[in-house]
């Protein structure tokens, strides 16, 4: 009978009514017969009973399920609430989802670049070990490793159980029967790399041992995008034979779909295939290998890196010259592939600026509820003097907030999805970026409901305890709109707009610094004129162009040829294009002595054709340039830059001096320095000029070249005719990235435009939603002091007289807010500067700049009240109170 009793226990409430009013009648009856009249004995026996709905209440609680009915019960009543009052609903749902929608937008980024899906079995036990080059100033402890030392460093079973090597940035020609070649960045890997990770094909096999042999080599395995695009995501794929750098190669397998890496993007795998030669000293010059291990059973992180320091130590003593300064650095896999994406920081950024957007937010909230409070203070002492609790007032109004978050959650993932596209779109600046696919997954939708529940902790918490601190006679007899509970309520709410204020100056002020420090690095001098120059990459197969006398023949004919394009001017070849990011090498100078292993000469070098210096417009400063005389039988000669002058010969003149250059591959030989050319950014986005030598191409040819056509038209329209001049030339040859110089300058900017964008987005919002807590705040003030104001009316103040005091009210706590969150700007400059580098921060104009725009829209904001309340009829202000 119990378990049914409690099933039906909507009867047992009306039988407990029904007991309880045949209780108090029979009370009543007691007192009629000892003489005492019907209303009389009624009212006194309802007395002696007590509080009739605070005792049903408790006798419910007493009953199975009390929580679950009472928390359905305050819902269904805030529910009720809220449909009443559709403008504060609809107010306080926006201006939550707001908030709400932008750090879900943002988060869906955390989740994709900072919380990947890796591939693979146990990809938490995975490690990468990199080189470390302390003279490296961004990420010194991400560098590739030599070949040597993955033969040596592969051998230590003792802390790894397996290890792989990856070439991972080739790119080769992939062509076909019928189809046009096509440049495809590609992988060369040793043939564990799938098995360390533990990773099979989807289709087909992985590569067997011994493939890595010469001659057994011609093996690939294709990523599912290849598949799809290019192959039609044809089954019968495997075994079908395509040609790679116009050699035939069997297609081995087919990656699965999920199977990525943040930050590398290789289209194809093949076997990596190490000669003798790379394991001579020399080769430790070449770092070009990243290696992925799994750790053995038991072995810690720790135990890894100091087992590496031991090796890199050991490497130092016995290859000084080589070795001197580098080091080895150990990171867990997850941890690699997110400081080498770069992303962190910016990503770190948006996350503080969109949560203090929310908190503005939330402050708006709550003082909306704060006003509502106000509102319904006769409705809390009611309550309260039938027996209501505190505590049951205050989880009332905790239930309204909870319900205006949950709906502003509802409301704002609609709106980041929305923003997921939009930041998607803008995501497509580079294909490493665009391959990083952002979704409202499960992680963007617990960390949505998760600000919801918060947000409605922070907006509600302060305005439910103030409102439940009711003082009842006072409350139950006051009529008036200006009662000291409502002067209560003002002062918190000019204590949260102020501190919207404070946070909206200092996101002001931080995306202004930003904004600024991205803009001038944007659009910084870069030492050669980018304008009307027209670039394409190249790679010379080994296949046709195996040594150099084959390089040196194309590359002039190709100079030749496409100076004959309609509306080329002049044409060059260079192995890197200008402000493109130019590797470095080690050098010496004849005659100075050599410096300490740790202590190497390092220069930018660059490898360009006679033409360059006119093509790029960089002055020669002194001496002469490169010439078509300054061929391999003629002796090495070299060009340098004004800091390279500065720096190794502290400005004197260098003319006549020699160096020879460390370079990879090649034999070491002295160069003279003939001639000194003006500074070039190494790079578009950094504004440190580095220093750099050039060498001459018909002395050193190298197969990945970079083609400038200085051009008399729009350089995209030429696009067209030099492909056709290619395929003429060599049609297996494919040519990569055709674009303007100023489209590779843009492309080389990143994120900076969407992240700008973004940032001062977010830094808008945060004002627009500061001023409405300012406007919010004096007309909820106007309202309050009505009576005031027409009594002051009434005794003869002017309309200009209210306009000033409403106005004085408004920028007062708009400059103390100011004042806050100028303070809490100041060590902005020094924190942006630890976390970005390169960027210009020191602008002590903004700050000024800043603190009058807030002004001018607090003074906006609190306009429209004033006016209002210079409108007050006197008669009708005191009649109504």
């Amino acid at each position: 009978m119990s378990f049914f009793s409690k099933l039906f226990r909507r009867r047992r409430y009306d039988d407990l009514n029904v007991s309880i009013r045949e209780h108090i009648a029979e009370r009543a009856d007691e007192l009629m017969a000892d003489g005492m009249p019907r209303a009389e004995a009624e009212q006194t026996a309802r007395r002696e009973f007590g509080n009739v709905t605070l005792i049903e209440q408790k006798s419910r609680e007493a009953w199975q399920w009390p929580k679950a009915e009472s928390v359905g019960a305050d819902i269904r009543f805030a529910l009720r609430q809220l449909i009443k009052s559709p403008g504060f609903t609809v107010t306080a749902v926006v201006t939550l989802s707001l908030g709400i929608a932008v750090n879900a937008t943002m988060f869906s980024m955390v989740s994709a670049f900072l919380l990947p899906h890796l591939p693979g079995r146990d990809p938490q036990s995975m490690v990468v070990v990199s080189s470390v080059d302390p003279d490296r100033q961004f990420q010194p402890d991400a560098n590739p490793v030599s070949a040597p030392n993955y033969f040596a460093w592969g051998k230590q079973t003792r802390v790894f159980s397996a290890m792989a090597a990856a070439d991972e940035y080739r790119t080769g020609s992939l062509s076909g029967k019928g189809q046009q070649p096509e440049a495809i960045p590609y992988a060369a890997v040793s043939p564990n790399y799938l098995s360390v990770f533990g990773v099979s094909p989807a289709r087909g096999r992985d590569f067997l041992v011994g493939e890595d042999q010469p001659g057994r080599d011609h093996v690939v395995i294709l990523s599912h995008g290849l598949w799809e695009r290019r192959f039609g995501s044809d089954p019968s794929v495997v075994g079908r034979v395509v040609r790679l750098n116009r050699e035939d190669y069997v297609v081995a397998g087919v990656m699965p779909a999920d199977f990525r890496l943040l930050g590398f993007t290789p289209q194809l795998w093949t076997p990596l295939t190490l000669t003798a030669a790379d394991a001579t000293a020399d080769a430790r010059k070449n770092r070009f290998l990243d290696l992925f291990a799994r750790l053995a059973p038991g072995v810690t992180l720790q135990q890894v890196r100091a087992h590496m320091n031991l090796l890199a130590q050991q490497a130092q003593q016995d290859f000084p010259a080589i070795e001197g300064h580098w080091g080895a650095s150990v990171r867990m896999l997850p941890d690699f592939l997110q400081y080498n994406f770069g992303i962190r920081t910016a990503l770190a950024v948006m996350m503080t600026v969109v949560g203090f957007v929310l908190l503005i937010a939330c402050a708006n909230v709550a003082g909306l509820l704060l006003t509502r409070a106000v509102g319904r203070q006769k409705e809390l002492a009611i309550r309260m003097s039938l027996g209501a609790t505190r505590v049951r007032v205050v989880r009332q109004l905790l239930t309204e907030g909870v319900v205006i978050a949950l709906l502003g959650g509802g409301v704002g993932l609609f709106l980041a999805y929305m923003g997921i596209r939009v930041v998607q779109a803008g995501l497509s600046f580079n294909d490493a970026i665009a391959d990083v696919k952002i979704s409202l997954d499960s992680n963007v939708l617990i960390f949505a409901a998760v600000v919801s529940l918060v947000s409605a902790i922070l907006s509600s918490v302060a305005p439910a305890l103030k409102a439940s601190r009711t003082e009842i006679n006072t409350d139950l007899k006051s009529e008036g709109r200006g009662a000291s509970s409502g002067r209560a309520h003002n002062r918190m709410r000019v204590f949260l707009v102020g501190g919207e204020i404070a946070l909206a100056l200092f996101l002001l002020i931080g995306s202004c610094l930003l904004i600024r420090g991205v803009y001038l690095l944007d659009h910084q001098k870069l030492g050669f004129n980018h304008d009307h120059l027209l670039t394409a990459g190249l790679v010379l197969d080994q296949a046709r162009y195996a040594d150099s006398p084959k390089q040196i023949q194309f590359v002039r004919g190709l100079v030749e040829q496409t100076r004959q394009i309609p509306g080329v001017e002049q044409t060059a070849v260079a192995s890197d294009l200008p402000a493109s990011g130019l590797s470095s090498v080690v050098f010496h100078i004849k005659g100075q002595p050599e410096a300490r292993a740790n202590e190497q000469k390092t220069t930018a070098d660059a490898v360009v054709t006679p033409e360059y210096f006119q093509v790029a417009g960089v002055p020669l400063l002194h001496g002469r340039g490169f010439t078509e005389r300054d061929d391999s039988a003629a002796p090495r000669v070299v060009l340098v830059n004004q800091e390279f002058v500065h720096k190794y010969f502290q400005d004197r003149d260098p003319l006549g001096k020699q160096v020879q250059l460390d370079t990879p591959g090649s034999p070491a030989a002295w160069s003279e320095i003939v001639g000194v050319v003006s500074d070039v950014k190494s790079y578009s986005e950094d504004p440190r000029i580095e220093p750099e030598v050039y060498e001459a191409y018909l002395q050193r040819p190298v197969a990945s070249i970079s083609l400038m056509l200085r051009s008399t038209v729009e350089p995209k329209s030429l696009a067209a005719s030099l492909r056709q001049l290619i395929a003429r030339i060599d049609p297996e040859l494919p040519l990569l990235r055709v674009m303007s110089m100023d489209d590779v300058i843009e492309v080389q900017r990143n994120g900076n435009p969407l992240f700008t964008k973004l940032l001062g987005a977010f830094a808008v919002l945060a004002l627009i939603l500061s001023a409405i807590g300012i406007y919010g705040l004096i007309a909820y003030s106007v309202g309050q002091r009505t009576h005031e104001i027409g009594i002051r009316l009434a005794l003869g103040a002017k309309a200009s007289d209210i306009s000033r005091m409403i106005l004085r009210e408004g920028l007062k706590v708009a400059g103390i807010g100011s004042a806050i969150g100028f303070a809490l700007a100041l060590p902005l400059p020094k924190l942006f500067e630890s976390l970005f580098q390169g960027l210009i921060l020191s602008a002590p104009g903004v700050y000024p700049l800043v603190v009058v725009v807030m002004l001018i829209v607090a003074f906006c904001a609190t306009f429209g009240p004033a006016q209002r309340a210079t409108h007050v009829d006197p008669t009708s202000a005191l009649r109504n109170e």
